[in-house]
């Protein structure tokens, strides 16, 4: 009786995600539509391209030696920026938990970091360091607030009767971190990196864009709005489009999915 339910279930999934894809591929139908539209109407390549030259420009471009090279520059960079400010985070997290002096004295500065503009930190970094480091600098400004954030939450979240189960039965350190702390910090550093990724390769991309450091998808989207390269600056936009929603979906959305199902079961 069991495998006519699972068959079931199976084509039940099935059809779901067909018609998932199918929304999706009919909700960008419609935008391509809008585009064709706006661009027919505008009648002025230069400013909006179609659709189509716009494509032929990114499979060109994306052929190239130079495209793999400079789209690996840019994810390189954002992706240490990344890993230093979950790093960063998580360790001010932790000494802020056990040393109150330490939340005290950071409290001010993830205030004026969250606050400020990324504009205002890129300009800022540009005179203090050189150009091809305030890329990482300013993706890590952008995470380490999140991570911090989420990681302390995690640390209020644990139960007292596993805090009070600990002093009982004499846990040393690691027995706490891996029975009290980490069952309930993970969950919160999961979603921290959710949120993270998105907005930090969003942030990487506007620092190239300001300080134009040599080799970047940043750079060649500036060179591209100098040399009024329309096709150029849109084919490298869809590429940063494309290359968010491959980190996000695939990196994301299957590591921490994963792990998210591992603490589920």
């Amino acid at each position: 009786m069991t495998l006519p339910k699972i068959k079931k279930t199976n084509t039940g999934n099935k059809s779901k995600a067909a018609a998932r894809i199918l929304r999706a591929l009919l909700c960008f139908a419609f935008w391509i539509g809008i585009w064709y539209i706006a661009a027919a109407a505008l009648g002025k390549a230069v400013i909006l391209p179609m659709p189509h030259d716009v494509a032929k420009r990114l499979i060109a471009l994306a052929g190239t030696k130079d495209f793999v090279l400079t789209c690996l520059r840019s994810l390189g960079s954002v992706f240490a920026g990344i890993f230093f400010g979950m790093a960063f985070g998580s360790v001010l997290a932790v000494l802020s938990h056990f040393v109150p002096v330490v939340k005290t004295l950071a409290s001010p500065m993830l205030s004026v970091v969250k606050a400020t503009p990324v504009a205002s930190f890129i300009i800022l970094l540009l005179f203090l360091v050189n150009k091809t480091a305030v890329p990482p600098i300013a993706t890590s400004l952008i995470v380490m607030p999140i991570v911090y954030s989420n990681v302390t939450k995690g640390f209020s979240s644990v139960p007292r009767e596993k805090s009070e189960a600990a002093r009982i039965y004499l846990f040393d350190a690691v027995k706490k971190w891996k029975y009290c702390y980490l069952p309930c910090i993970m969950p919160y550093f999961a979603a921290a990196c959710r949120s993270a990724v998105g907005m930090a390769w969003k942030a990487g991309i506007a620092a190239e864009v300001i300080c134009s450091p040599k080799g970047t998808i940043g750079s060649a989207l500036y060179n591209a709005k100098i040399y009024l390269e329309s096709e150029d600056m849109f084919a490298w936009t869809a590429a940063v489009i494309i290359l968010s929603i491959v980190i996000e979906k695939l990196i994301v959305n299957l590591i921490l999915g994963r792990f998210e199902k591992e603490e589920r079961a």
